[in-house]
């Protein structure tokens, strides 16, 4: 597993996963505890949360942190990090959304038997973790994932325009 660039709770998976699409690999943990905090000091990770209560210890930790607003939805809760963040909402899909892996290239041979017949014959682009072996591939969910791009870009246009 690589060192995840953030760390957040549950409740933010779905803009965890997008940002380790985007390459910037995000741990997602049941909660933040102190413990869990203290593992992005000296500026190993960032911080992000929902929870004001979280602040004080955040600070006191001197963690990179941002407090999101849970009444947004996801899109736009994202849309802030990548803000705050000056981060680049590119699909690189070079990390394993499940264990945060730096994915590897490999030949559809190398992958024969462990993915569907059908997957192997019209996928593009495979990689392999190597730390939980998940096999992936382009797809038709490429497709759904351009088209997810084309909502956060109404939703954060300034983002893209520096593209």
């Amino acid at each position: 597993m690589e060192n995840p660039l953030f760390l957040t709770q549950t409740h933010l998976s779905r803009v965890a996963l997008w940002l380790t699409l985007f390459g910037y690999p995000t741990k997602v943990v049941t909660k933040l505890t102190k413990k869990e905090i203290s593992l992005c000091t000296g500026g190993r990770c960032k911080v992000l949360t929902t929870s004001r209560r979280l602040e004080k210890t955040l600070k006191n930790l001197k963690v990179e942190y941002l407090i999101l607003p849970n009444w947004e939805d996801w899109k736009t809760q994202l849309c802030m990090v990548l803000k705050h963040f000056n981060l680049k909402p590119n699909l690189s899909l070079n990390y394993c959304p499940l264990c945060l892996g730096k994915l590897k290239p490999v030949t559809p041979e190398e992958v024969k038997g462990k993915i569907p017949e059908g997957a192997l014959r019209c996928g593009k682009n495979f990689t392999i973790c190597p730390f939980c072996g998940k096999v992936y591939w382009e797809g038709g969910h490429k497709r759904l994932m351009k088209k997810t791009l084309k909502q956060l870009k109404l939703r954060c246009g300034d983002l893209f325009n520096s593209l």
